[in-house]
């Protein structure tokens, strides 16, 4: 297959030739700025559908000795743990080039995502060129002008009353328009299949299954070859903790200012990086997803990678003046020594922003009109008053946005929103006080990923395939964390608690929302418990760094649609509800908690 090397110039290499420039889209196409859009919004609109599936197809297909194959690309995040670009690994570095629990982890992943895109809108490109000239190439070619890589909101569903897992990615086949005619092709959203298989690029001793694996998988049935993905499995977790993940998201836009707290989870208490660590073990469950060094594979990580951009662009325009500070890092990457002081001007590797061997830093990609893309919330420069106003239409107790079509035939747009549901156990800040179960645990504390998941009732017992459909079941934090790494570095996650209070008021054993019933409430009902992402249950035993507890804050409801409620004062901690039991916060109980 041609190389997309041969048709740009400069040539890029790891031989010390001119390196790639990352410039985004429009470096390519008509240089305007378009937004991203949500992956089933983007399907109802059939020819840029088509084309992002030809893309991504012939993308997928390109050879792998390319370095802007799909497999070198998705290969920065992880393994094979080689030079890209020229950017050669560091003395004591580590691993993929991914920054993760890092200052740098949302800005790392803006060019990432970009170069991505560059190459995706290459390939469709190339791919409506074997068209014959007809009406339908020039179709394909307007809708190709503003095609950029689209989102997937996990937070939210289709009001169409399809689930938060869109079929569109649950599905091994899908229809395509190629130029002889519209053919059922395997679906390149559903995995990617190596080609060829190299097992010494992807060989872990500790996680031999990866090098066997022909095609990604999510929640594999097996470690053989032959493994099915469980998409039925995925959908129904992620179903049942869609309201955790939007209230996650919401905390997050209205309790969050300073941008260290916000971005990475070595920080403290929720971020949004924990809340995206939770969103790949729920896609993965012990599939490429939910290991690092094997997660840029699957198709999905790209759409779920440009939503937490998303999310990180809205947080940012919400709070502007915060931003990357100096901040040592904690693991180590490929181009990274683990200590390594990194602030807004280290270089994001292996990224370069010409063909000279300028890298990118967090300062220059602060914008992501840099890469002349935008999102639908942020199209229309809104106010910060209309932009509270959408975040709440989205993620808000009231959250019911409706799903105009959005129009993409101009630049700048109207915000158009995207598909939602209300959700039950959403948001609540009605009332005047606030619940979390925070969680603190090594990273690396079972080699690999791994969840917590939090119940108030009923003990969940030790199948752990049940917990998620028990009335007990309140939500669950994801561990994202390579394997063979050795660090005692502690991560932070949440599960917000008050809308599933609010449920048990009166009849369901809880009297009132204030923090003295609710701490006696939580001391009887609270429980927790960790699974691996093969679907055991682990105990608390071998966990002994993990600390739950329970903290609360009075909150000021908002007065309108326009405006956030607002905290008042910081945020305590119920001692009472976890204090002397395993796995609780001081760690020190005999009881399973």
């Amino acid at each position: 297959m041609e190389t997309l090397l041969s048709k740009r110039a400069p040539q890029s290499n790891n031989n010390g030739g001119p390196t790639f420039a990352i410039l985004g889209v429009g470096a390519v196409g008509d240089g305007s700025v378009y937004p991203r859009r949500e992956i089933r919004e983007l399907e109802t609109d059939p020819d840029q559908w088509n084309v992002f599936l030809l893309g991504l197809r012939r993308f997928q297909r390109m050879d792998q000795s390319d370095m802007l194959s799909y497999y070198q690309i998705a290969g920065i995040h992880g393994r094979p743990f080689k030079p890209w670009d020229g950017v050669q690994q560091a003395e004591g570095g580590h691993g993929g080039y991914c920054a993760h629990g890092s200052n740098i982890f949302a800005t790392w992943h803006r060019p990432y995502l970009a170069l991505f895109e560059q190459v995706l809108y290459l390939n469709a490109r190339e791919a409506i060129r074997e068209f014959p000239p007809s009406e339908r190439r020039d179709r394909y070619e307007n809708a190709l002008a503003t095609l950029r890589l689209p989102y997937w909101d996990w937070a939210t569903a289709s009001s169409s009353g399809e689930g938060v897992y869109p079929s569109s990615l649950q599905s091994p086949n899908i229809d395509i328009t190629l130029p002889n005619g519209t053919l059922t092709v395997k679906n390149p959203l559903y995995s990617y299949t190596f080609h060829p298989l190299n097992h010494e690029d992807l060989y872990d001793p500790n996680l031999t299954q990866y090098s066997i694996y022909p095609s990604t998988v999510r929640s594999p049935s097996s470690k053989e070859p032959t493994a099915a993905s469980r998409n039925d499995l995925i959908s129904t977790d992620l179903e049942a903790n869609r309201a955790n993940l939007q209230s996650r998201v919401y905390n997050m836009f209205t309790m969050m200012h300073d941008y260290y707290t916000f971005s990475n989870d070595i920080s403290s208490k929720d971020s949004l990086e924990g809340i995206h660590d939770t969103v790949h073990g729920l896609v993965g469950k012990g599939g490429h997803m939910s290991q690092v060094p094997y997660a840029g594979f699957d198709p999905i990580f790209w759409l779920h990678h440009a939503n937490v951009d998303r999310l990180f662009a809205i947080w940012q325009s919400l709070n502007p003046e915060s931003y990357v500070w100096p901040n040592q890092s904690r693991t180590a990457t490929f181009a990274v020594a683990n200590g390594t002081v990194l602030d807004a001007d280290s270089a994001l590797q292996p990224f370069h922003a010409d063909d000279r061997g300028k890298t990118w830093t967090s300062n220059s990609v602060r914008s992501t009109s840099t890469f002349s893309y935008t999102y639908p919330e942020l199209a229309d420069s809104p106010t910060n008053s209309d932009l509270v106003a959408r975040i709440n239409a989205l993620y808000g107790p009231d959250a019911t946005a409706p799903t105009p079509n959005i129009p993409v035939s101009t630049p700048r747009t109207s915000f158009p929103g995207h598909g939602h549901q209300p959700i039950a156990g959403a948001p609540s800040f009605s009332s005047r006080r606030q619940y979390i179960c925070d969680i603190k645990v090594r990273k690396f504390a079972l080699d690999g990923s791994f969840f917590i998941y939090v119940f108030l009732g009923e003990d969940p017992g030790d199948d752990a395939s049940a917990w998620t459909g028990l009335s007990s079941f309140v939500g669950v934090h994801g561990v994202f964390a390579a394997s063979g790494m050795h660090s005692d570095v502690e991560v932070h996650g949440a599960v917000p608690l008050t809308a599933a209070l609010e449920a048990r008021l009166n009849g369901g054993g809880l009297e009132g929302m204030g923090e003295g019933g609710v701490e006696s409430y939580l001391k009887e009902s609270l429980r927790w418990r960790v699974k691996s992402m093969d679907g055991r249950s682990i105990p608390l035993d071998q966990v002994p760094s993990l600390q739950v507890s329970v903290s609360w804050s009075e909150v000021e409801p908002a007065r309108s649609r326009k405006e956030f409620p607002k905290m008042k004062g910081d945020w305590g901690l119920l001692h009472g509800a976890t204090d002397g039991r395993k796995g609780g916060w001081w760690g020190k109980g005999n009881s399973v908690g």
